[in-house]
């Protein structure tokens, strides 16, 4: 398990209680004092020290003083504390103290994520929740637990929330900002470009940061070292792939053969292979691959919050083997590239006060796309609701069809699961109408603020994929600061047309990656593999449900529950994912070796 804490620079901080096992002094203030304490793998962890400043990178950094020492623009006052303009390459954290003063940053996506609480009045922040509950003894919160009830991810402003009391995250693309007294606010410091760009304009920019989001991989590597690349078939990883090629890197690709028969990613994989020359390819065939929930009878790491990577879990390991047998200590994985690349349709809303001739064609391919009625899109379209309206009306409407819910909103209908009992849906309720009274939007339109807010969703997804899974290093270009400005500039309904697969990558990497690569329109399925793993170990499932810590809070009730588990069905099958993933991170969550309650 890997993590740091932020300390501020005061004499009060070092009565703070002891840190979790294996805990080292990871870097000191000017004053003498303890900054950073935690677990950090050496070649993620980078210090500077100039005088009085300190910069601390944590993550994949350029390697060379001078370059972390530009980053910094020095403060005419402490409370000026600032990065400049340049970011670094890849995903970090950056921390820095001066004058008794610190900053604490993420990544705009919120891949990297800082947390923070209150320690006798003390402001401390990490980059996990546990750590701080751990360090804290704090409770986990029953209102939260029961929002993971909710069938889609938190909205904005409640996915800042953690699973435990009085512990919650720094909004991403903001940092926070610790004084010498302990105290802290929050400083936003990224800026969502304005979507304005053609796609003719913004392609080369995209092609341009994915490719040095990639090559800042590469080049962290040692000589002949190699470089693992998830060669799925699908375009954003077999875009990668092509990318290091480029880069000059010893390719070790990895490419999953599932058993689901409608899946024709391998067949893509092997179009890709033969474009590749020089490459090592490790294939996991059907009888190789560990069936999903497999995972349930194996140890694992804790993360810091429920995890849906659980259903395909075993199969991550198995590949993380594979890997290792390899020496890949870093891989490249194209998870992100969906959000980063496509425009959510809630951009028809958007397009409508400006182009209204254009949205009528635009809505025309969305209706044989996605075969939605007509009426029920008009509405949508009609639909002028603040941001504020829209959750306190989701707030009312927990538990009725989706249908109940206007098309191209702020984000996907807000619906409990099935088994959620009375309890926990009013406290969801009352977390949407308390946080309606003042929300904000991400964003001015509908599309941006949307697709801005599944990349927060996707960025936690794959950061708690990181905890579980911390070798080989996985390593996210999609998700990088400079990819995500790059992509979101790009005007929605060039990025969203219904006719184009991922048109902005197929334009950015043209010329790169092989035109009938790009091209493809399908994108597999893995769920007969999901409905195998599920049969296959539903005896240890329904020993969670059996033993459900959720009913014992008076959140679910199990018949339900167990019912949808025994019979399956479509459109219970989100839910039924989540609530085991909670199940199974609540039984597995490990006891305090002591309370420190504040």
């Amino acid at each position: 398990m890997h993590w740091f804490v932020v300390l501020p620079d005061c004499v009060a901080a070092q009565t703070i209680p002891r840190m979790p096992n294996g805990a080292t002094l990871l870097a000191s203030h000017a004053s003498g004092r303890p900054w950073l304490v935690g677990r950090i793998p050496a070649d993620q962890c980078t210090v500077l020290t100039a005088g009085d400043q300190q910069l601390a990178v944590f993550g994949q950094s350029p390697g060379t003083a001078g370059h972390l020492a530009r980053l910094v623009r020095r403060p005419r006052r402490p409370e000026d504390l600032t990065f400049s303009d340049e970011t670094l390459p890849g995903s970090s954290h950056l921390l820095l103290s001066v004058n008794g003063h610190v900053r604490v940053q993420g990544t705009a996506s919120g891949l990297r994520r800082v947390y923070r609480t209150t320690w006798r009045g003390l402001t401390v922040a990490a980059d996990r929740a546990d750590v701080l509950a751990e360090l804290t003894g704090v409770e986990l919160d029953d209102r939260w637990l029961a929002a993971s009830l909710l069938t889609s991810e938190l909205p904005h402003p409640l996915s800042v929330l953690s699973p435990w009391q009085r512990i919650e995250a720094v909004a991403p693309g903001s940092a926070l900002l610790m004084t010498p007294d302990g105290r802290a606010r929050v400083h936003k410091w990224w800026k969502l470009p304005a979507p304005e760009r053609s796609l003719a304009d913004g392609a080369p920019v995209v092609r341009e940061a994915l490719s040095a989001a990639v090559s800042a991989r590469v080049n962290t590597l040692g000589a002949g070292q190699p470089l693992g690349s998830d060669l799925s078939g699908g375009v954003d990883s077999t875009s990668l792939c092509f990318l290091a090629h480029q880069a000059g890197a010893r390719l070790v690709t990895m490419t999953v053969q599932l058993r689901d028969p409608s899946n024709d990613d391998v067949l893509w994989a092997d179009r890709a292979a033969r474009d590749l020359p020089l490459i090592t390819r490790l294939v996991l065939r059907p009888q190789a691959l560990p069936a999903q929930y497999a995972a349930l009878e194996q140890a694992s790491s804790v993360t810091d919050a429920p995890s849906l990577l659980l259903r395909s879990r075993a199969v991550l390991n198995a590949c993380a083997h594979q890997y290792a047998r390899h020496q890949v200590s870093v891989h490249l994985a194209g998870h992100g590239g969906d959000e980063a690349l496509q425009a959510p349709p809630s951009y028809l809303r958007d397009l409508l006060r400006h182009h209204p001739l254009l949205v009528l064609r635009h809505s025309r391919g969305h209706e044989a796309r996605y075969r939605w009625p007509l009426p029920r899109m008009l509405r949508g379209l009609a639909d002028g609701r603040t941001y504020a309206r829209w959750l306190a009306d989701e707030a009312r409407i927990l538990q009725s069809p989706d249908f109940a819910s206007p098309l191209f909103g702020w984000g996907p209908p807000l619906r409990m699961a099935p088994w959620a009992t009375p309890r926990a849906v009013q406290a969801v309720a009352s977390l949407l109408e308390d946080a309606a009274h003042q929300a904000q939007p991400l964003a001015p339109e509908h599309s941006q603020h949307h697709a801005l807010q599944r990349i927060h969703n996707a960025s936690q997804l794959y950061r708690l994929m990181r905890q579980d899974l911390t070798e080989p290093w996985i390593a996210l270009p999609y998700l990088d600061d400079h990819v995500l400005e790059a992509c979101l500039a790009v005007r929605p309904d060039e990025r969203g047309t219904p006719w184009r697969y991922k048109p902005l990558l197929a334009a950015a990497l043209d010329g790169i990656v092989p035109t009938e690569l790009l091209n493809r329109t399908t994108k597999a399925s893995s769920g007969a593999d999901f409905y195998q793993g599920l049969h296959q170990h539903r005896r240890r499932l329904l020993g969670l449900v059996s033993q459900s810590q959720l009913a014992q809070r008076g959140l679910i009730d199990p018949a339900p529950l167990r019912a949808a588990l025994l019979t399956p069905r479509s459109h219970t099958v989100q839910a039924l994912e989540n609530t085991l993933a909670v199940e199974y991170w609540l039984a597995h969550l490990p006891p305090r070796p002591y309370p420190a309650r504040a």
